[in-house]
This record gives C-alpha cells, structure tokens and sequence, in this order.
C-alpha cells in the first residue's frame, strides 16, 4: 500500500494533514474500507513520528534530486522513524509513503 504527498508547497507533516482531510471529505462522500484504512493510517503517522527530524532528512536528501529531476531517493531510516509506513522515497516535489499489507495488520 502507497500514500503519494505533494510536498512541492509544503512540508511533509502538512502534506499529510491535507491528505487526511482529502481522504476524510472522499469518506464521508463514498465510503470504502480502502480509505477508511488510510485515514487509519495516516492518523497514526501524524500522531506517532518526530516531524522535525523527518523534514531535516528530507531536505538532505532533496537536495542530491536538485541534479537529476526525475530521480527518487529512498531514504534509509531507523525502522520506527516513519510507522506504521515502512519505506519513504522521495522524488522531485512529492514523497511515497509504503508499507507491506501483512505488516499493517499487525
């Protein structure tokens, strides 16, 4: 499972706050149990991570695509640094978040 943010304006603890409220406004229009898992999901991301630390690394890691704009960077972090997420890639403007559907479930 992937969460793609748009980090082109904003930080990423912003960008998933938009995306949650996105999701939340899809929910309460259709639900699905699909989205109702990644407003699960981006609620304990939001709560559980230290944001100040994760910018710091992005931003290190942006500046090597300033290079090469159609690069991704996957950045290699302590296991607990992104939860419940398991991988952050960043590219040109945006990061994906990913996690493995077994590991979600607990």
């Amino acid at each position: 499972m992937e969460i793609r943010l748009d980090l082109s304006r904003h930080c990423i603890q912003t960008a998933a706050r938009l995306k949650l409220e996105h999701l939340i406004r899809q929910c309460l229009k259709a639900p699905d149990q699909e989205t109702e898992f990644l407003i699960e999901v981006l609620t304990e991301f939001l709560s559980q991570n230290d944001f100040g630390e994760l910018r710091r690394r992005i931003d290190l890691a942006g500046k090597s695509l300033k290079d090469d704009p159609v690069s991704l960077v996957r950045l290699d972090l302590p296991g607990d640094m992104v939860k419940p997420f398991s991988c952050l890639v960043i590219g040109p403007g945006f990061c994906r978040l990913s996690m493995s559907l077994r590991s979600s479930s607990g």
